[in-house]
């Protein structure tokens, strides 16, 4: 089973990095917050630098 990307809206600061650099894969909600639209626009390596350059590290890989 392929992993889900997802984003803890909880600990979203809503700083539009990932939204600004992957904006292919990621959207800001009616609440501001980021959420994800498309796991499948960008390679799994730049998602996975996002995931590491989040500064509230609310992004993640699911099983």
């Amino acid at each position: 089973m392929a992993k889900e990307l997802h984003i803890e809206q909880d600990e979203c600061t809503s700083c539009v990095q990932c939204t600004d650099n992957l904006p292919q894969v990621f959207r800001m909600n009616d609440e501001d917050l980021a959420e994800v639209h498309n796991q499948d626009g960008a390679t799994k390596e730049e998602i996975q630098e996002e995931i590491d350059s989040c500064p509230a590290e609310c992004i993640s890989w699911k099983d």
